[in-house]
C-alpha cells in the first residue's frame, strides 16, 4: 500500500466562482420514458381535452360578451351589481370548469384577505402563461395587462371581464398613468377589487425570484404575497426566453395525467413608514419573504 500524502498546507477554498442560475433557461430533458408516455397518453387526452376545452370556451365567450357590453373598457367605475355577480361567479365557475379539462389539479393554501385588507395581491413567480389559473382562485381580481391583449380573439373578451389596468407599449406616458391607476384602484378602500400583479415581470423557471419591479410597492398599500409552485415530476409548464415553445408546452402539459400547481396565500405585509418612502425597499422585503 503507498504511503499516505501529508499535505502541509490545509485545503485552500477554490478560487473557481459557484454557477450562476440562469431563470430565463428552461432546460427539461426528455427521456425517452417521457416521450413514450407523452405519445401513449397525448394519443387519448389530447383530443378529448382538445373538444372538452372547446366546449367551455364556447360558453364561456358569450357570458363574458354579455357581462362586458356596452361597458366601456378604460371604466372609471368597477362592474356592479348582476355584471360583478356574474364575474365572481359565472365566470370563476367557467374558469375552473376550463382548467379541470385540461388536467390541472389545484392546492390551495393559506386565506385570501378582502381587498379592504390588502388591495393588492403580488404573485410570484410568474414562470408560465398557465398562471391565470391564479385569477380564478382568487375571485376574478383586476389585472395589469396589455392592451393588445384584448385584441385576441376569444380571450381577449375575457380578459376585459377582469377590469385590467391597460399597459400600452406606444404611449410614452403609459408607465406614469398605469401606476397612477393602481395607486388609484389600491386607495379605493374596497370600492374596486383587488389588483393581481406578477411584479417579477416576465416568466422565469422558478428556480429563483428575480427583482421585482416597483408599480406593485409604490402606492404604500398593504400587499398580500401568493407563491405559486408546479411540484410535478416533469416540468411541462415552464415558458422562459431559452426552452421549449409555447405550442409544445400546451401539448406536453395536455398529455399529463394531471398537472399539479399549488397556491399559497402568505400573511399580508403591512408597510412601515420606511417601506411606503422607500418602494425598492418594500419590494424587496416582500420578495425575501416569499424566497422563504
Amino acid at each position: 500500500m503507498p504511503p499516505l500524502r501529508v499535505f502541509t498546507l490545509p485545503r485552500q477554498q477554490s478560487l473557481l466562482l459557484p454557477a450562476v442560475i440562469n431563470p430565463f433557461v428552461q432546460d427539461t430533458k426528455l427521456s425517452k420514458a417521457a416521450i413514450t408516455k407523452c405519445v401513449l397518453l397525448g394519443i387519448f387526452l389530447v383530443p378529448i381535452r382538445a373538444v372538452l376545452v372547446s366546449l367551455v370556451l364556447m360558453v364561456t365567450w358569450p357570458v363574458a360578451f354579455i357581462i362586458t357590453f356596452n361597458h366601456p373598457v378604460k371604466g372609471a367605475e368597477p362592474m356592479t351589481g348582476w355584471r360583478r355577480i356574474m364575474c365572481r361567479r359565472v365566470m370563476a365557475a367557467l374558469g375552473r370548469a376550463y382548467y379541470f379539462c385540461m388536467g390541472f389539479r389545484v392546492v390551495i393554501k393559506g386565506r385570501q384577505v378582502d381587498s379592504s385588507e390588502a388591495p393588492i395581491l403580488a404573485v410570484a413567480p410568474h414562470s408560465t402563461f398557465f398562471d391565470g389559473i391564479v385569477c380564478i382562485v382568487a375571485g376574478m381580481p383586476s389585472t395589469v395587462s396589455r392592451l393588445e391583449n384584448l385584441a385576441t380573439p376569444i380571450f381577449g373578451r375575457l380578459v376585459r371581464c377582469l377590469q385590467p389596468v391597460l399597459v400600452s407599449r406606444k404611449d410614452p406616458d403609459s408607465r406614469k398613468n398605469t401606476i397612477q391607476e393602481i395607486e388609484s384602484r389600491a386607495k379605493s378602500l374596497g370600492h374596486w377589487p383587488q389588483v393581481l400583479i406578477f411584479p417579477e415581470g416576465t416568466c422565469t423557471n422558478r428556480s429563483c425570484l428575480i427583482t421585482f419591479k416597483q408599480g406593485a410597492f409604490i402606492p404604500g398599500v398593504p400587499v398580500q404575497p401568493v407563491v405559486m409552485r408546479y411540484p410535478n415530476k416533469l416540468d411541462t409548464v415552464s415558458w422562459t426566453w431559452q426552452g421549449f415553445s409555447s405550442k409544445t408546452l400546451l401539448l406536453l402539459t395536455l398529455s399529463q395525467l394531471y398537472t399539479t400547481v399549488e397556491i399559497e396565500f402568505l400573511p399580508t405585509h403591512i408597510p412601515t413608514e420606511e417601506e411606503k418612502k422607500c418602494p425598492p425597499l418594500f419590494a424587496s422585503r416582500v420578495r425575501d419573504k416569499m424566497a422563504k
